[in-house]
């Protein structure tokens, strides 16, 4: 199913950055090395103001371990296309977002808050691919274009997914629900300062977890 750009994709709360070399800590210790082949770390979250209903916004954070380059935004959606603005289709955009420009082979560890962006894209999507789109009770797959878009943009890559909980301290999960929640909203959201911060406190991702599939 081809995905077409949603008419009420607001570019004007485009946020995101070039990659750029940053000044970052030191490699982590013996212990955290186990995610060092991971090159690419994302972080993403989504929100909808009115759920469904909107506005809604996306909100995600891509570092370049090789590089030690950065890569930020959210934008905002008053519509999506033909389908409702929902908290889930803003948590699957984020991570299609956050894919975007990263090059084809490139190992991946997507973070999120979302269980069933995790489940969806690390489990359930292979049984619904195997159905023909179509769930165990034979109704069809809710945001399938989405899904699908994720799908094909993922095969090209090497990714694995890590949840977090949601409003629990972890420092990069927070500013991609700030700036998500500051894109629905059509305000400014947290600055690269910020996000440098967060970084650095973070220091390393979170461990990775079973890689996706074919």
């Amino acid at each position: 199913m081809a995905q077409s750009p949603p008419s009420g994709k607001d570019v004007t709360q485009q946020l995101g950055l070039s990659f750029e070399p940053e000044a970052l800590p030191a490699p982590p210790p013996p212990k955290a090395r186990a995610a060092a082949s991971i090159r690419f770390a994302v972080f993403a979250d989504g929100s909808s103001l009115k759920n469904p209903g909107g506005p809604g916004g996306t909100g995600f954070i891509v570092f370049d371990h090789h590089l030690s380059a950065l890569r930020f935004g959210g934008v905002r959606y008053l519509t999506d296309g033909e389908f409702s603005v929902t908290n889930n289709r803003m948590e699957l955009r984020a991570v299609l977002e956050a894919l975007e420009g990263i090059p084809d082979g490139a190992t991946v560890l997507v973070t999120s808050d979302s269980r069933y962006v995790i489940d969806a894209l690390s489990k359930w999507i292979h049984g619904w691919r195997r159905r023909g789109w179509k769930t165990t009770d034979g109704s069809s797959v809710l945001n399938r274009d989405l899904i699908e878009a994720l799908d094909a943009r993922t095969r090209a890559l090497t990714v694995r997914y890590a949840w977090v909980r949601g409003h629990d301290g972890h420092p990069l999960n927070e500013l991609c629900d700030a700036l998500a929640g500051s894109a629905a909203r059509g305000v400014p959201g947290p600055l690269k300062e910020a996000i440098l911060v967060g970084l650095r406190s973070l220091r390393v991702a979170a461990p990775p977890s079973s890689p996706q599939g074919s």
